[in-house]
């Protein structure tokens, strides 16, 4: 949790760089909150400590009446230093999104254009013929628009994050825009496939504009960045929680594992506050307030002088507080998971495929799921394997906090009828999946495995519409 930024740090994070960089010079004024606030797609208090931090730090002079204005004044040589040890520090993880952002996101945005209404569209054309706004501050709107017309939260926070992380500094030296001076031809090409319909069209535009922004980024370090790295590389980290103070759901996390692992068996009982307090590391108060959500939930109850048993899978439904505000963000936070994985799983369980050690596990366990009759585990046994043995660092890192979040989705796990019905609905998956890996057929394998996800995030978002959040109903595809 440590490592992981507020989303006001992640703006402050740009807006330093930029300075540092010479996007901005001295007594050079700062766009006003209200506009970051509007391109950003955050509150207006996200920017204002955004603000306030770099104004604490010397960046900037910040007064109501003049805005802020930068304080800071660097030489030329200096910010040719600053430009080559921001960018080694980060050369690792950077080279590493570039891998990711075909498997991860292709689907996303070409989903996203295509759900795109026509307002939507002519505003994106719109902002195409803008002059004036720095490149970053555009690309997030494009993004707002483009990604935003999936209604997915999580996902939005995903991309935007991977944006300020490995596009926007690029974006933000003046002499990478060569390599984009038809940058928008692209995106128009993209809206008049959506106006057209031509979704084909639409899909091999998406992945050239993914290719380009690449290889403008693969050269850029190859020609520009010489600097060994001064010190250790940063990664990229995604904060899935808009609030990192939030422990209890971390804490939740690691008991509803240690659950669906068996560790903590179903109708016997969690061990006592105190003891997971001392385990965890964190104050009795706050694993009280855990085992208050997870009672929520449907996953437990608490008995005052007996403790917290763990409920069957037959009673976390009955005992789930479905209309509760907290309980819906969390099993909104289940169905949007899904919803990604559904939309990357294909793409990201082909490059898992070219490893004999992960084909190996995931058989092994596809297996053991029908050995143990326990067929709904098909969709953790598999989704897993992508988050152990990924060929990129980032797409490990992102399934992993995926992974995490279906877990929030506890009580619905008996929406699929009785045992007799839920093993018949999952067993032909089980089964065409141990065919397709034992015949080496990689194309077959990812689209068994994308029919399964996209059918249970269908699934899943019907049933939580029908328990009465009406959010899920509004997701896409």
């Amino acid at each position: 949790m440590d490592k992981v930024m507020e989303l006001h740090q992640v703006i402050y994070g740009l807006l330093a760089a930029q300075i540092e960089f010479g996007t901005y010079h001295y007594k050079d004024p700062l766009p006003k909150i209200e506009e970051v606030s509007q391109w950003f797609g955050v509150s207006l208090d996200t920017v204002k400590a955004a603000y306030h931090q770099l104004k604490i730090e010397g960046y900037i002079t910040l007064t109501k009446k003049a805005g802020a204005a930068v304080a800071i004044q660097f030489q030329e040589a200096e910010f040719e230093k600053n430009i080559q040890t921001f960018f080694a520090l980060r050369k690792e993880a950077v080279m590493d999104m570039c891998k990711s952002f075909g498997p991860m996101f292709s689907q996303a945005q070409w989903h996203g254009l295509k759900n795109a209404g026509p307002e939507q569209l002519d505003e994106l054309e719109r902002l195409c013929s803008q002059t004036g706004i720095l490149r970053p501050y555009t690309k997030v709107q494009h993004i707002r628009l483009i990604y935003g017309s999936l209604n997915n939260q999580l996902l939005l926070r995903l991309i935007w994050q991977a944006f300020l992380f490995y596009q926007a500094p690029f974006l933000s030296l003046p002499a990478n825009l060569v390599d984009f001076e038809d940058s928008d031809g692209p995106l128009l090409d993209m809206i008049r496939f959506c106006r057209q319909k031509d979704w084909d069209g639409l899909w091999e535009r998406v992945a050239y504009c993914q290719e380009q922004i690449t290889s403008a980024i693969s050269r850029f370090y190859a020609n520009r960045i010489t600097l060994e790295p001064p010190g250790e590389q940063i990664p990229f980290c995604w904060n899935v929680y808009q609030n990192t103070s939030q422990k209890c759901y971390s804490i939740a996390i690691d008991l509803l594992k240690g659950v669906r692992l068996g560790v903590f068996a179903q109708e016997g009982f969690l061990p006592s506050p105190a003891k997971i307090a001392e385990y965890m590391q964190v104050s009795v108060i706050t694993v009280r307030r855990t085992l208050t959500l997870l009672n929520q939930l449907g996953v437990t109850h608490s008995v005052n002088g007996v403790g917290t048993r763990v409920l069957g899978v037959e009673n976390s439904m009955d005992n789930c507080a479905f209309a509760h505000p907290v309980i819906q963000k969390r099993l909104l936070d289940f169905i949007q998971s899904l919803q990604i994985l559904a939309m990357t799983c294909g793409a990201c369980a082909e490059s898992v495929a070219a490893d004999t050690r992960a084909v190996a596990l995931w058989k092994e366990r596809l297996v053991y799921t029908k050995e143990n009759y326990r067929y709904e585990s098909v969709v953790f046994a598999s989704i897993e394997i992508i988050s152990l043995y990924s060929p990129i660092q980032t797409v490990r890192q992102i399934y992993g906090s995926l992974i995490s979040l279906l877990l929030w989705g506890y009580p619905l796990r008996s929406l699929h009828g009785s045992r007799k019905e839920i093993n018949s609905f999952y067993l032909p998956y089980i089964d065409s999946l141990l065919e397709k890996l034992e015949h080496c057929n990689w194309n077959g394998m990812a689209m068994v495995l994308e029919e399964l996800l996209f059918y249970e995030f269908r699934f899943a978002a019907a049933r939580l519409d029908e328990l009465g959040i009406k959010e899920a109903a509004n997701l896409v595809i």
